[in-house]
């Protein structure tokens, strides 16, 4: 049994509102909550949804949960969140790991957090070693079910959803989510050390070709539109070397400085999605172990891959317990 606070409240509503599809959606607080529970958990919150809408018990949501995490979840991890859950002090050994991350030097130079402030994204340069993104990349190329070596297997689609890869709780990609590197530039962002890691899938986005075209997602926000939309920090890491051609990420810089205005300027009633200034779109080229960063205002995306080899990616980003969003 999984001793953590909020899990139970969770399940009943969730498998509650799968039957009842008009039911009153989520408050910005139990998302949050929910958020926090899940990605705390190790668990996706896609994932945590698909299981949920076979409607298991509580008992088995909890097995397979345990399951996700190799039969058992550090006693640590519990502790931490559900501290984190009540909104009570974190023990000993989780304050001296935090305290650890903050008296790390910055990862952020000066320029970076310049960038950051001015364009809404910057690049953490070498944030994995080479060796991790190698490792890492080798089990998207296997979860798909293609060789780096046939270009013929790239395109059976498997365990993909668009140019994502269902794949989540995967070794390979523990390193990132566990990185005190990236844990300190997103630190720097977040002015916090007190961050959740998410859990989230891969990404694999082969060349076009004749019979396969790109499949989106095109330039679009993660967020609603029709609040204010808070600060917050997405991520995604490049596993091989990205060109700009080459299916690389893709947003428009400055938006997060000007999407308010933007917005009270578009005609009554119009879908922001279909007036996004697509000229202004930038594709960000960067290395195999790079970590792009980009604020949740700016309209991003990928783009089709006109070069001669996969994009192949890790999604990640940390965020503060109970953020509101």
């Amino acid at each position: 049994m999984i001793e953590v606070a909020h899990l139970e409240r969770y399940w009943s509503r969730t498998v509650a509102k799968m039957s009842r599809p008009g039911a009153a959606p989520r408050s910005a607080e139990e998302w949050a909550r929910d958020k926090l529970l899940l990605h705390g958990l190790g668990v996706g919150l896609e994932q945590a949804a698909r299981y949920l809408a076979a409607s298991p018990s509580f008992e088995d949501f909890e097995q397979w949960i345990a399951d996700r995490n190799g039969g058992a979840i550090d006693p640590a991890r519990l502790r931490r969140l559900n501290a984190a859950l009540l909104a009570e002090p974190y023990d000993a050994a989780t304050t001296r790991w935090l305290a650890s991350i903050d008296a790390l030097p910055p990862v952020l130079t000066a320029a970076d957090l310049a960038q950051w402030n001015e364009e809404g994204f910057v690049i953490v340069r070498g944030a994995v070693s080479q060796s991790e993104a190698e490792e890492a990349c080798a089990a998207v190329y296997e979860t798909v079910g293609a060789d780096p070596a046939d270009a013929g297997t790239w395109y059976s689609r498997r365990n993909m959803q668009g140019i994502m890869v269902q794949m989540f709780q995967h070794p390979a990609f523990q390193p990132a989510r566990t990185s005190p590197r990236i844990h300190k530039a997103l630190a720097q962002l977040w002015g916090t050390v007190d961050l959740f890691a998410t859990t989230d899938r891969g990404g694999f986005n082969p060349p076009e070709r004749d019979g396969f075209c790109f499949p989106g997602p095109n330039l679009h926000w993660d967020s609603d539109l029709t609040r204010p939309v808070p600060f917050d920090v997405q991520g995604v890491l490049y596993l091989v070397d990205v060109e700009a051609e080459q299916g690389a990420f893709t947003c428009i810089p400055r938006f997060h400085r000007e999407l308010e205005g933007w917005l009270r300027g578009l005609p009554r009633g119009a879908n922001p999605a279909d007036h996004i200034p697509k000229e202004r779109a930038v594709a960000v080229a960067a290395s195999a172990g790079d970590l792009i960063l980009w604020h949740r205002a700016l309209p991003h995306g990928s783009r089709p891959n006109r070069a001669a080899r996969p994009r192949v990616v890790q999604y990640l980003t940390m965020f503060p317990p109970l953020r509101i969003p």
